[in-house]
């Protein structure tokens, strides 16, 4: 079974910053990046479809980390695939610093570098 790749990869007039892209997030922060909409009334953060217009990059490294954590060799097309390995990095780094019975407030504290 084949590693999966950002679906990012497709964007037309992709930014890039040494190698790193510059993708839209959904947040209320201004910055470099492209705001994307809020979602829709109803919806939760877990449960958003790909193809939505709400779909940033930190959902994408989230939905994807179980999936491509295990796997060795990965094939980087592009920029955006460079950023969901730096993501799924991070979260392991962050999953590796929290112990278990540690409560949320100071799991956060470590979890921040």
């Amino acid at each position: 079974m084949p590693a999966y790749h950002s679906i990012f990869l497709q964007e037309p007039n992709e930014q890039t910053i040494g190698n790193f892209p510059i993708l839209p997030l959904r947040t209320r922060t201004r910055g470099p990046a492209y705001t994307l909409p809020t979602l829709p009334a109803g919806s939760s953060d877990a449960d958003i479809d790909p193809d939505s217009e709400s779909y940033d990059c930190i959902d994408e490294i989230l939905s994807l980390y179980r999936a491509n954590t295990f796997f060795r060799n990965f094939e980087i097309k592009g920029p955006a695939d460079r950023m969901l390995i730096y993501g799924i990095l991070f979260i392991s780094e962050c999953l590796g610093r929290v112990k278990p019975g540690m409560p949320a407030r100071e799991a956060e504290k470590v979890s921040i570098p």
